[in-house]
């Protein structure tokens, strides 16, 4: 009997293991807190949607690569990954002419001006999803707003204080924040009333609106647009992402089916040892 309790033990401890492993390598990266913004927005990648990792790329390389290398991706790998012919990768997206195919894309600002101009180097973006995870990112880069007491006249709920100005700021428009009157919340979680039935409310600040008319996009084509960049930056933080999702499925089947025919196995077994 120690010996049969001993073997399904470590059989069910492995399967826990396997299951385990899996599903916390399946799942990105927890965003990082996003301050004064409250809970990050939730954000699913979709690395096997093309078109969007090809939107997302020419919005980086356009807005973002003149200060943020990605020194740890190729230009050519890119290209190929994304499903862009090279010749049209090349022509559309690569500004620098003498640059090859299996050249590392770092840019080209020079870090002690850049530490100058804004204080501090702006860093490599390669693995930026890896260690401040997808749904920061995507809060991040939408919850720019106005501040005339900063250097270059915005702030940043999620990260306050940031160096980064808005570089999307023609797009999105000019956002600000606002303050609206909003229900208050009684203790069982419904809409405090008052003794007339009337809905009782307060003012809140610290809600982001952008003014109309300021931005070439609309609210929903900014956040589409700020979704594949971040999809890009997902990407670009592990490009065998998908495919290793992919392969863990098959794994873990294996692993179910092996322990299926171990136990099997161990009940054989278990007739003959009790036989003898």
């Amino acid at each position: 009997m120690i010996l049969e309790g001993t073997f399904k033990d470590k059989f069910l401890l492995l399967t826990f293991i396997v299951l385990f492993s899996y599903s916390a390598t399946a799942i990105s990266a927890e965003g990082g807190p996003c301050k004064d913004y409250g809970e990050c927005d939730e954000f699913k990648y979709s690395l096997n949607d093309f078109e969007s990792l090809q939107r997302g790329a020419s919005t980086y390389i356009n807005y973002c690569y003149g200060c943020h290398s990605l020194k740890y991706s190729r230009w050519g790998r890119v290209a190929s990954d994304l499903q862009i012919p090279e010749d049209i990768f090349f022509e559309n997206l690569v500004f620098d002419k003498s640059i090859k195919s299996g050249d590392l894309m770092i840019g080209a600002m020079p870090s002690e001006e850049s530490a100058n101009w804004f204080g501090v180097t702006p860093p490599d973006l390669t693995l930026v999803s890896r260690y401040k995870g997808d749904d920061w990112i995507y809060s991040y880069l939408r919850a720019y707003y106005e501040d005339s007491s900063k250097q270059y006249g915005v702030n940043n709920l999620v990260y306050p204080g940031t160096a980064m100005p808005n570089v999307l700021l023609e797009l999105q428009g000019n956002q600000r924040l606002v303050c609206k009157n909003i229900p208050v919340v009684a203790p069982n979680g419904g809409e405090k009333r008052d003794p007339n039935g009337n809905t009782i409310m307060q003012e809140k600040c610290g809600f982001l609106e952008v003014e109309n008319g300021t931005g070439k996009l609309t609210k929903e084509e900014f956040d589409s647009l700020i979704y594949d960049l971040t999809n890009f930056l997902v990407y670009v933080g592990e490009p065998i992402k998908a495919t290793r999702e992919r392969i863990g499925w098959y794994v873990v089947f294996y692993f179910l089916i092996f322990t299926a025919l171990s136990l099997l196995l161990y009940r054989e077994f278990h007739k003959d040892y009790n036989k003898n």
